[in-house]
């Protein structure tokens, strides 16, 4: 990364400890990361390659991906028939995946909300909307707007 790697020859001792420092930091990213950006980070073995393709993968993903994992998580439920431990473990990296994209936006947080509410009474309604958000783009959003619309079109059926 900013500190160069110090010459083996000529200060082998640095060199060595610059090595263990890189391997340590890219240990930590491992074991602080989802399961899914694990596998992701598998293959880097410098910490500052890691750490930008890592940031680079997240700043890709966009708000609407934000609100399905948001989605996701507030769908997990506790079952005696699971393991606790592992529902724990899966909500945790959901959670991570969701702030690594960001702090969650006015708007977004809205249609999350809305999403969640209409999850018994218009499971019908919220796939349908579901299946457009997945399918909007930051030119062509699909938000709150938008489902005030198909609220009102299914309060009128």
């Amino acid at each position: 990364g900013l500190v160069a790697h110090p010459d083996l020859s000529l200060d082998p001792t640095s060199a060595g400890h610059w090595d263990l420092n890189n391997l340590c930091i890219v240990a930590a990213l491992r074991t602080q990361s989802s399961s899914e950006e694990n596998d992701f980070l598998r293959n880097f073995t410098n910490a500052n390659l890691a750490w930008v393709a890592l940031k680079t993968r997240h700043e890709k993903v966009g708000p609407i991906a934000q609100i399905l994992l948001i989605q996701q998580a507030l769908a997990v439920k506790y079952l005696r028939s699971e393991c606790l431990s592992t529902t724990s473990t899966n909500l945790s990296d959901l959670v991570r995946h969701i702030y690594a994209i960001g702090i969650p936006k006015e708007n977004n947080f809205l249609t999350i909300m809305m999403l969640n509410v209409m999850a018994e009474e218009l499971p019908h309604v919220r796939n349908h909307i579901v299946d457009a958000l997945s399918t909007s783009t930051s030119s062509n959003p699909y938000g709150p707007s938008n489902i005030h619309s198909r609220l009102d079109v299914e309060q009128q059926l």
